[in-house]
């Protein structure tokens, strides 16, 4: 699943999204820009890689290129809200540049509600945050990221994976912010997708079942809830985020050549029931 060219990851200091960067290293990208709110976890983020990095085994070039090891992946780092759409243009267009084009993005920046509610009692900050992150966030990188890419050459002219959720096409009690932010990420993604087919970029979304993340662990209500569900799991046990950033590979890379505006379930068989 070897992947070739420059991706930038947003939420790329934990989770899923800090797995996605580390995997299109590991499959061979040129580099790579990590994205995040979290300045230290993202230089945390960047350490790690940069580790790896240095102790990968060279790779040897394409045919054609004698056999020759590649240069050394890239990496950069910048610090972004994704809630601000000047920001996110200025950071996607400055990676671009630095890099010489984008061919992946990952939209893996989000958050979960403060707490566990009905419809009735959503504080209405809450309510916006969950929608202002979620979606408006994912729009914005989007949006930025397809700019960009139609101004790039070549026969792919570049690829975009959302980040959505089981709850982009099922939903759950007391979780409506959430529900209806995933639900709205999937329909950006197929109606993005549909725009964009002809201009030879793709895009796609990931849902994610219940994977053990620092989101997770980090919101007691969240844990207590999968607690319960994970015994509701065809597979008996939570993703890890390398198993969600495989199924992003495949979307963002070649062997995916001919699928967009598909929703990728990756959730051990969770939805199947």
């Amino acid at each position: 699943m070897e992947v070739r060219g420059f991706a930038l990851v947003t939420g790329a200091a934990s989770g899923i999204g800090k797995a996605c960067a580390t995997a299109f290293i590991k499959e061979g990208a040129a580099g790579v820009a990590l994205v995040d709110i979290n300045e230290t976890a993202l230089q945390t983020a960047r350490a790690e890689i940069e580790n790896l990095i240095a102790n990968m085994e060279p790779r040897a070039e394409a045919s054609g290129s004698k056999g020759m090891p590649r240069r050394q992946p890239l990496v950069a780092t910048y610090v972004l809200d994704v809630t601000d759409e000047i920001q996110v243009q200025r950071v996607i267009e400055e990676a671009a540049a630095n890099f010489g084009r984008l061919d992946y993005v990952v939209n893996a920046a989000g958050v979960a509600s403060v707490g566990l509610c009905g419809v009735a009692s959503i504080p209405t900050e809450d309510w916006k945050r969950v929608l202002d992150i979620n979606l408006d966030g994912t729009l914005h990188v989007l949006r930025s990221a397809a700019r960009v890419m139609l101004e790039q050459s070549g026969p792919k002219r570049g690829s975009i994976v959302n980040i959505a959720s089981i709850l982009g096409v099922r939903s759950m009690s007391n979780s409506a912010a959430y529900t209806t932010s995933k639900h709205a990420v999937v329909g950006l993604t197929r109606s993005a997708a549909i725009d964009y087919a002809k201009e030879r970029i793709r895009i796609n979304a990931i849902c994610p079942g219940y994977t053990d993340t620092p989101l997770l662990k980090k919101n007691a209500h969240l844990h207590e809830r999968v607690a319960g569900a994970a015994a509701e799991i065809p597979m008996g046990r939570l993703g890890q985020p390398e198993e969600i950033a495989d199924g992003v590979l495949f979307l963002a890379g070649g062997r995916s050549s001919y699928v967009t505006g598909t929703t990728l379930m990756l959730d051990g068989g969770y939805t199947a029931k």
